[in-house]
């Protein structure tokens, strides 16, 4: 039996299938597999005792006992093909008896498949197979108005999935608020690296990683820090937004190359000192945070336009595309393994160079990438990005 096994456990360790899904699989196998044989046995028998026969619709060859087999057992009857021997149609009556127990079985088994797939995704305990979604780690009401801003922005054609160790009925009262969201739900403590990874971090877009609002204000920022550390070893790190409530804790996610960090007290402290110099700030930045059709987006500079100024860039997207040029964020280029590990010996020295300059900088907590309205006259340089109001 262990041998019969071997295979099929072969197969679902493959496909890294584990727990109760890998024993569903191996029945499933294991019923498609007798099915199979049943029906290359009795074709086979069929052929044996019907290929002497004399009448025109008896078996004469054995593709024709296959499809009469598949037609007996699948109780379509189409009459073309039939045994005309006593011997044949003992077969027949037993295929009949015991293929359509075995194709009722198969039936019942291929529906309970999809109820479990469906259960275990209602209730978190599913795989999520998917790329390119967003993942928010953590729940506290920061999630309740990013769902309904992507809900009032109209953005139904992303899937989101929420880690968090909530019940199953907390992600049927969230399904049924926001039903035009593709929303998916992974359950578990995210602190774990199982837990995250059956997320699909990998092939994310975005992760986000809120402060959990069950625990104390000094112990929250420790449990997102101990999630963007996990997060970061399975994803690129400019595609990790971490929610802190302490400015102290900045510089803990900084040293793990994090830079997107949101702190509400600090963002809202500087907007109430803006307001105060123009009392209409306020009133500008909630409504372009709110707006459905403009809003500031960077975009990768087009390669035609590297080497040329700042107001060449200006003119063509306002002539071209309508968009207005605001400034220039300059990202810090990544080296990559594949250019270090290389018969060059220049790869050696640049990441050894490279190792050299970040081992002196500092933590750029006060540094700013983003360059607003710069000289004209200014040079683009392959690693600046566009800051349009679109």
């Amino acid at each position: 039996m262990k041998l019969l096994l071997h295979p099929f456990r072969r197969i679902s360790d493959r496909l890294s299938i584990s727990g109760e899904d890998q024993k569903l699989l191996i029945r499933f196998l294991w019923v498609c597999s007798f099915i199979a044989i049943l029906l290359l046995i009795a074709a086979l028998l069929a052929w044996l005792f019907e290929q002497k026969g004399n009448q025109g619709n008896t078996i004469k060859s054995f593709w024709d006992g296959i499809w009469w087999a598949i037609v007996s057992i699948a109780t379509v009857g189409y009459g073309d093909k039939y045994p005309v021997t006593f011997q044949g149609r003992l077969v027949g009556i037993i295929l009949i008896i015991v293929g359509y127990s075995s194709l009722s079985f198969f039936t019942g088994l291929v529906a309970s498949l999809f109820v479990e797939d469906r259960l275990k995704g209602a209730k978190g305990l599913k795989t999520i197979r998917t790329h390119n979604h967003i993942v928010i780690c953590g729940w506290n009401n920061t999630a309740e108005f990013f769902l309904k801003a992507l809900l009032e922005k109209q953005v139904s054609d992303i899937d989101i999935c929420i880690v968090t160790n909530a019940t199953p009925d907390f992600f049927e009262r969230l399904e049924s608020r926001y039903p035009t969201l593709s929303l998916k739900y992974v359950r578990g403590e995210v602190t774990q690296e199982e837990t995250i990874k059956r997320a699909s971090i990998e092939t994310s877009a975005q992760v986000i990683i809120l402060a959990d609002e069950q625990l104390d204000h000094s112990l929250a920022d420790d449990h997102s820090i101990i999630v963007a550390n996990a997060v970061h070893y399975l994803t690129k790190k400019d595609k990790i937004t971490v929610q802190l409530l302490n400015q102290e804790n900045r510089s803990l996610l900084q040293r793990l190359g994090i830079q997107n960090i949101i702190i509400w007290d600090d963002i809202g402290g500087y907007i109430l000192a803006n307001n105060i110099t123009d009392n209409n700030y306020l009133a500008v930045f909630c409504q372009l945070a709110q707006d459905k059709q403009n809003h500031l987006q960077t975009q990768k500079i087009p390669s035609d336009f590297i080497g040329k100024s700042f107001g060449d860039l200006s003119d063509y997207y306002y002539r071209e595309c309508g968009y207005l040029l605001l400034g220039l964020l300059t990202k810090e280029p990544e080296l990559e393994l594949s250019s270090i590990f290389t018969e060059d010996i220049s790869g050696i020295d640049q990441f050894i160079q490279y190792a050299l300059t970040k081992s002196q900088m500092k933590i750029p907590e006060e540094k700013s990438n983003i360059r607003w309205k710069p000289d004209k006259d200014i040079q683009l340089k392959k690693n600046d990005y566009a800051i349009l109001m679109i």
